[in-house]
């Protein structure tokens, strides 16, 4: 079969029109510019207003250029005359914005809208019929891709107390992101592959932040803080119109259990890259039995269509809290960070449920395979779908984790001369989960093979001179 590898242009590789002259990023036969505009204005020291402008131009869409405003408005609350006396308050702002963002993916090949050909290489690729053997393949490409842009309002209150002793925030927002960028499954017969680059449809995020800071300690001595946050965000997909005009799920292609079993998919009405999965069934005892999932829409067997989507990656809830005390020459700090009801499949788990003693005893290599105690116990003995696909390895992986701890003493020396200071830190110190695996924290949401994060200690020494 011939091997294509190199890309040749069926067009210029120019973009079509001039290049303006001040690009703050540019890259051989692919651009990425932008103008930037700002105006602020204040009126009675009370209300603030900001509008800013982006004009933003990638060479990789064909309409390379789109403009992205951007408007905020903060009301000084406190600065009214009938709360001017109102000592205990030391701040009180509302805040509106509203603003576009545009994201061209960083993945996205340049000059993707392009028809493209790729020649085959290698001396055993080449067809001695005309010329010099070589063949061109028509590469796949996009021809009306475009910027995906997010649209985010907000409404928010900055707050504080007893000269910002006590303060905080607190933000409520929407953010609606259309033209989604995905490398997605294509239609068939409509393109070179069975995927590309597309404009998918709509993803909507909604919450709430808040932020706390409290002081109580604050002498010459003495200092202490306390920083919390708390985010609540709910994200669903509301189009995916450019691949599902049917309302069927669309697999997260990037993710998948052997060659062709998907487990994340994308639907309206459900999180980004939920897990798509068969419902386990149990016995009177508790325990899942092999291969036996739920009959869901009851037509008295067990296909595709009797999964569900089962949960997602996405945590609903994130905190996170530091404290900083310092005394005299002395500073103590730590950070700890939560997420609550985030999911992870146990791909590491599930690979290990066959123990069938051909699996087990490897007699052509002479190694026997490891194996949890569980699977062990459960004694399944099979590969089949029904068996991986099971929402019985989706597990709850909410956490707390402490990232950091220091203690550190500054000094002084020979008249001020020399300063510095000596500090002890340690990283990942701790993670509080139920989760069994290696680490609670799988952004994909795919625990598959995670090189484990280690506990560290650093002690260091900081010199001026």
């Amino acid at each position: 079969m011939p091997r294509f590898t190199t890309s040749t242009p069926a067009t210029s590789s120019k973009a079509g029109q001039e290049r303006p002259h001040t690009p703050y990023h540019f890259q051989t036969d692919s651009y990425l510019v932008s103008f930037f505009g700002r105006a602020n204005y204040t009126l009675l020291d009370r209300y603030m207003l900001t509008a800013t402008v982006r004009r933003d131009g990638s060479s990789r869409f064909k309409e390379h250029w789109a403009t992205f405003p951007s408007f905020a408005f903060a009301y000084k609350i406190n600065e009214e005359p009938f709360l001017k006396n109102v000592k205990a308050l030391s701040d009180l702002k509302l805040r509106l914005s509203y603003g576009e963002t545009g994201q061209q993916a960083g993945a996205v090949p340049d000059y993707s809208w392009i028809p493209t050909y790729s020649k085959n290489t290698g001396t055993d690729s080449y067809y001695d019929v005309a010329g010099d053997g070589s063949l061109y393949r028509p590469d796949n490409y996009t021809p009306n891709l475009k910027w995906e842009t997010t649209t985010t309002y907000n409404i928010g209150l900055d707050w504080g107390f007893f000269n910002q002793r006590i303060s905080g925030t607190i933000d409520v927002y929407k953010r609606k992101t259309t033209d989604l960028l995905n490398y997605a499954p294509t239609k068939a017969l409509s393109a070179f592959r069975n995927q590309a680059w597309q404009n998918i449809g709509s993803l909507e995020n909604k919450g709430i932040e808040a932020t706390f800071c409290v002081k109580p300690i604050q002498t010459n001595d003495f200092f202490w803080q306390v920083d919390y946050n708390v985010t609540y965000n709910k994200n669903e997909i509301t189009d995916l119109s450019g691949v599902s005009e049917d309302g069927s799920p669309v697999a997260n292609t990037g993710i998948k259990i052997g060659t062709d079993r998907y487990l994340e998919y994308q639907q309206v009405g459900h999180p980004i890259n939920s897990f798509y999965v068969f419902q386990q069934a149990y016995d009177k005892d508790g325990k899942p039995v092999e291969n036996a999932v739920v009959d869901r829409n009851g037509d008295g067997q067990i296909t595709q269509a009797d999964k569900y989507f089962y949960k997602s990656p996405a945590a609903d809830v994130t905190m996170g809290l530091a404290s900083r005390m310092e005394w005299k020459n002395w500073d103590f700090c730590f950070s700890l960070r939560a997420s609550l009801n985030n999911y992870v499949y146990n791909n590491n788990e599930q690979g290990m449920a066959n123990v069938n003693p051909t699996e087990v005893w490897k007699s052509s290599l002479l190694y026997m395979n490891n194996y949890t105690h569980e699977a062990v116990a459960r004694n399944w003995q099979t590969y089949q779908i029904t068996s991986q696909l099971s929402d019985y390895y989706v597990h709850n992986a909410s956490f707390l984790k402490c990232d950091n701890i220091t203690l550190g003493y500054s000094f002084k020396t020979w008249d001020d001369y020399m300063s510095g200071r000596v500090y002890l830190t340690a990283s990942n110190v701790f993670c509080i989960t139920k989760y069994d695996g290696l680490d609670p924290e799988v952004a994909s949401g795919f625990d598959s093979n995670m090189y484990p994060r280690p506990l560290s200690f650093i002690l260091g020494v900081n010199l001026s001179f």
